[in-house]
């Protein structure tokens, strides 16, 4: 069953809800809170709904996008999508791959804020180790 937010967020944004896009929402809220690729999401929505297309999620993440929905971000070539719109970095493990939402502090959420810019977007990837990861590796 799909939840109300992301279809309420289409149709003030003047988007019809189609079958596909509530299926790609379905996948959203299930795999949420996380970081999917569009890739990911045809794959684990084709079988339930054969019509969709790759170029398919890929327009319904970018209504979803325009909406305020979902986010988007880059990192290891690939493009990512994620529903914590909230102000944050995503940290890459570069092990096992991984994305992490890592919390931004206040002097840096303060300083965007405050900026005299008109700031539209902020997207922090900070590469590393994760803690699981590490935990398997020998001290240095």
């Amino acid at each position: 069953m799909v939840s109300g937010k992301y279809v309420d967020l289409l149709r003030r944004s003047g988007y019809k809800i189609t079958p596909q896009r509530l299926t790609v929402i379905k996948y959203i809220e299930d795999h949420s809170p996380g970081h999917f690729k569009a890739e990911d999401i045809y794959q684990g929505t084709k079988e339930e709904e054969p019509t969709i297309t790759l170029a398919t999620v890929y327009n319904i993440l970018r209504a979803l996008r325009e909406a305020g929905a979902v986010r988007s971000f880059e990192a290891n070539g690939s493009m990512w999508f994620e529903t914590n719109t909230e102000l944050h970095g995503n940290m890459v493990c570069r092990v096992c791959g991984r994305i992490f939402d890592v919390p931004l502090g206040e002097e840096v959420q303060n300083a965007l804020i405050t900026s005299e810019h008109s700031i539209e977007s902020v997207s922090i990837i900070m590469n590393g180790v994760c803690r699981e990861c590490r935990s398997r590796m020998p001290p240095p």
